[in-house]
């Protein structure tokens, strides 16, 4: 089986810093004794180990999702068809968007966990995440998947990798957010909950990430001027914003800002962080968005949003083909 380190709390121990204990990330963790006592009872698993980063989670950029599935794709070319990725949780949502879709021509399941709390420190739950992760790794089918339980007395969930999101620091720290999670572990077993069923993805493999997105989240007060001014002086090709829970925005100024992108040539993109609902009402701001040139994202977290931008300008810099691509489901990402 495929292994990709990366850092994280999970490859991290207590050290002191003036005075004050500290997590750090260190490279030689988690050790090999961690990863034996993780393989689920009745298998015997070998691990080929690529050590491709040692970074705190927090301190991830795009071209270190690219380091992430360029050693995913070297263990796929070695004849390896599951690969296990060990990360840290606050960007690990984006990790797993990221590798949907860049990995999504390849026939590889990819499960990204960490931990909570680091390996060396008592009530850690690294060993029983990378036990689950392990377990969900022998049956999950192809695409990407987060699997976190937080701790050793709860079932490990199992999220797709479009549609997670961390909500909390401590526990099961992740949510799916627009469909429940695809399975739970406990016991050593894994039960489906919502089976998912990848299709062909049609995805190019040469896809690759451009960081030219700005993204923001609206508040009231917002400076649409500045926002404005960050895009224009920043050289972004495109935006995302994650509206109200009620999928609306200002409609006094949010309007004149799309507009004022797509005559630019900069597609604006409208996602919402609250779960998809059938019977949502739809309000008058949210017609006047759409119609200044604003494109709802349906379902699509603003993690996944903003990281499946990055990767359609990676493809085309032509505003109606980056559209297309946003809109075409590619790993479980859009629904309705």
């Amino acid at each position: 089986m495929g292994l990709v380190l990366t850092g994280g709390t999970v490859g991290a121990r207590r050290t002191t810093r003036a005075g004050e204990t500290v997590v750090s990330v260190a490279a030689d963790s988690p050790g090999p004794g961690l990863l034996r006592s993780a393989v689920p009872a009745g298998h015997d698993i070998e691990f080929a180990t690529l050590s491709t980063l040692a970074l705190a989670s927090e301190d991830m950029r795009p071209d270190d999702w690219r380091r992430i599935a360029g050693a995913v794709r070297a263990h796929v070319a070695a004849g390896l068809r599951r690969v296990l990725v060990l990360h840290g949780t606050d960007t690990m949502s984006f990790t797993a968007a990221a590798l949907s879709f860049l990995l999504a021509d390849l026939d590889v399941t990819v499960v990204i966990t960490g931990s909570n709390v680091s390996p060396d420190q008592e009530h850690s739950d690294a060993r029983k995440n990378i036990h689950d992760a392990l377990v969900a790794l022998l049956e999950l089918p192809r695409g990407a998947y987060v699997v976190f339980a937080g701790g050793e007395d709860l079932p490990g969930l199992v999220h797709l990798g479009t549609q997670v999101r961390k909500v909390r620091i401590c526990g099961q720290s992740f949510e799916s957010v627009n469909r429940g999670p695809v399975a739970r572990i406990h016991d050593g077993a894994l039960t489906w909950i919502d089976r998912w069923r990848p299709g062909p993805s049609g995805a190019d493999p040469r896809g690759d990430l451009d960081p030219g997105v700005l993204s923001f989240r609206l508040y009231p007060g917002l400076d649409f001027d500045a926002m404005r001014h960050a895009l224009e002086t920043g050289g972004q090709r495109a935006v995302v914003i994650e509206l109200y829970a009620a999928v609306t925005g200002p409609s006094f100024a949010l309007p004149e800002f799309i507009r004022k992108c797509r005559d630019g040539g900069v597609n604006v993109f409208l996602t919402a962080s609250a779960p998809a609902a059938e019977d949502l009402s739809v309000y008058d701001s949210f017609v006047a968005l759409r119609e200044a040139g604003g494109r709802y994202l349906p379902g699509m977290i603003p993690e996944t949003a903003i990281v499946k931008c990055m990767w359609a300008l990676g493809q085309t810099r032509d505003p109606v083909s980056v559209a297309a691509i946003m809109s075409t489901p590619v790993a479980g990402e859009v629904t309705g």
